[in-house]
């Protein structure tokens, strides 16, 4: 039992960007990516925004160090859309992370390359990010995707029937259209 509060302890205290979880299909089922998912799932009380933005994410921890996270942020702040846009990350184990929670451990700590990602924990994948989306689908007027291919096939399986979202194509040159799509979102 002391074991077990220390390694919690240690395992919590760990610096955003220090990988300390690796692997594939098994991370679904580690007890603290479990947690943070039951967390966001239950617990986590989204900020009233009209639009829902969902991006894949990075090999970079935290997300918003990678490269399009960081174009993204930085567009949604200049354009002063922050304050409408809700972002959430779709990642294999977490499932979703919003925003505001990726610098927590076990999202800052992770690395899963998508590779990895198999048949079991694919059909996870999808189950939990669908009880995700028709827990919060009513909670936004509007659903964006920009995100990778990968990440785009796990989020229409998983809205499929439930979701009709906008996407753009996940590329810096589409940043444009999906900065119109989120303005035009903006003023209805």
């Amino acid at each position: 039992m002391v074991i077990m509060i220390m390694k919690s302890i240690v395992m919590e205290s760990v610096k955003p960007g220090q990988i300390v979880l690796r692997g594939g299909d098994e991370l679904f089922f580690n007890e603290h990516v479990r947690k943070f998912y039951d967390y966001v799932l239950d617990s986590w009380r989204p900020p009233s925004k009209k639009i829902a933005l969902y991006m894949g994410c990075s090999w970079h921890k935290p997300f918003s160090h990678s490269f399009m996270h960081l174009k993204v942020i930085k567009m949604l702040e200049k354009h002063n859309l922050a304050d409408n846009v809700q972002q959430f990350i779709i990642s294999e184990p977490l499932t979703i992370c919003p925003r505001e929670l990726e610098t927590r451990f076990p999202a800052a700590n992770y690395d899963f390359p998508p590779e990895r990602l198999g048949e079991k924990g694919r059909a996870i994948f999808i189950e939990r990010l669908r009880r995700f989306i028709e827990k919060y689908k009513d909670f936004y007027s509007f659903h964006v995707g920009f995100m990778p291919n990968h990440h785009k096939r796990i989020f229409d399986e998983s809205s499929r029937g439930v979701l009709r979202p906008f996407y753009i194509p996940y590329n810096v040159y589409q940043l444009p259209n999906l900065l119109k799509l989120l303005k035009q979102f903006q003023s209805k």
